[in-house]
């Protein structure tokens, strides 16, 4: 699959693909794996911080807890969070983060240096058959 780019005027731009390169060719070990980790580690703490309310609602639908900060409803639920302390829905965060985030970095990790290796093998493989 190729990507087009486009110029300033939106014509399309022969050589982006030639100056950007494939972005499956890039390798595990070509990688600034510290920012990546910095970038990549932040963007999703920031969901988790931004999501962890709803995750608190569902969780509370699901097992079944019935408080009067607790309503039936989506569109109540919203009001519900603005109306009541923000503070109930934010509880666990911390063990949510903590845990998360090196979970994320070693889950990145393996899967793209297996990614890597496994491709390579396979190159190997269909490239010299054995004979």
């Amino acid at each position: 699959m190729t990507s087009i780019s486009t110029t300033g005027g939106g014509r399309v731009d022969p050589n982006a693909e030639r100056r950007l390169g494939n972005p499956s060719d890039t390798k595990w070990s070509e990688i600034d794996k510290t920012r990546l980790y910095l970038i990549g580690t932040g963007l999703y703490s920031f969901l988790t911080v931004a999501l962890h309310p709803l995750t608190v609602i569902k969780i509370r639908k699901q097992v079944g807890v019935t408080t009067p900060e607790l309503p039936t409803s989506i569109i109540s639920s919203s009001e519900s969070l603005i109306k009541s302390n923000i503070h109930q829905y934010y509880r666990g965060l911390g063990v949510v983060i903590s845990l998360a985030i090196p979970t994320r970095i070693i889950y990145i990790s393996v899967l793209e240096s297996s990614r890597e290796r496994i491709e390579s093998n396979a190159r190997e493989i269909i490239l010299d058959p054995p004979a």
